[in-house]
């Protein structure tokens, strides 16, 4: 029986280098791969390039570093570092692409050994540019729905198609005299049994409120005597977006105060 032939590792590792581009440029997110010492890029992919702004090429021989504005960068390399060969770092931050631009990424770094003394980095950037503007957009919209629910006389409460509250104003939380601690928690389960509580019929109240959770495109109007002596109408209808039901929308308004 033949003695296999020694296997040299620097050769495992240039055989690895020639397949490194070809492999990278397979990959859909962008990546390159970084060489420790000195954290220059050795190769990148088309992804790479349209995130940075750069052809691969140009990338080649560039500072990792350089390509990123935030000073937390040389402390988050030498973690990476003490790191060594076990596990990987994954972390939200930003690169700069040429002209300037600094986009937000998910950067995850894995080290890579292919063969004794022959390491580099593998760094993958997801670009988060149009997550962070839908974000951002998500934040006005809820800041002008909340403006916009202040402005109204009824009370109203906003809920998901799973039955979470989404959405309140201050008229609502004075009908149902919801206390201040519960509203800074957002307890849904215990705004929804507190309303349960201040109703005169609960088990009426509960039932309707199931038929209603059954029809996601129920309009409906319902009055709510409470247990106060006061009577409180309820409009239900459906919160859409593109024509889809997404949650409910409740509002409430007296229409007896009862007794004095």
């Amino acid at each position: 029986m033949n003695n296999p032939l020694p296997v040299d590792p620097f050769s495992v590792a240039e055989a690895a280098r020639r397949t490194w581009p070809a492999l990278i440029e397979a990959m859909l997110e962008a990546v390159c791969l970084v060489e420790p010492e000195g954290l220059r890029i050795v190769a990148a992919n088309g992804a790479a390039g349209r995130l940075l702004g750069l052809a691969p090429a140009e990338l080649v021989g560039r500072d990792m570093l350089a390509t990123a504005p935030t000073p937390e960068d040389e402390s988050f390399w030498q973690r990476v570092g003490e790191k060594g060969a076990c596990g990987h770092i994954l972390s939200d931050s930003f690169v700069t692409r040429a002209g300037g631009q600094a986009v937000p990424v998910v950067r995850r770094v894995s080290r890579i050994e292919p063969a004794p003394g022959n390491a580099l980095y593998v760094v993958a950037l997801v670009d988060r540019s149009e997550q962070k503007r839908i974000e951002e957009a998500v934040a006005v919209g809820t800041a002008e729905l909340a403006a916009t629910l202040e402005s109204v006389a009824d009370g109203v409460l906003v809920v998901d198609l799973a039955g979470h509250i989404s959405h309140f104003n201050r008229r609502f939380a004075a009908l149902w005299e919801l206390p201040d601690e519960m509203l800074l928690l957002r307890a849904d389960d215990e705004v929804f049994d507190w309303m349960r509580q201040r109703v005169a019929d609960p088990a009426s109240y509960m039932r309707r409120l199931a038929e209603i959770d059954v029809e996601t495109m129920l309009r409906a109007t319902d009055t709510l005597p409470l247990r106060s002596g006061a009577v409180l109408e309820r409009v239900t209808l459906p919160q859409l977006s593109r024509g889809r039901p997404i949650g409910r929308v409740f509002s409430f308004r007296v229409v007896s105060a009862g007794a004095s």
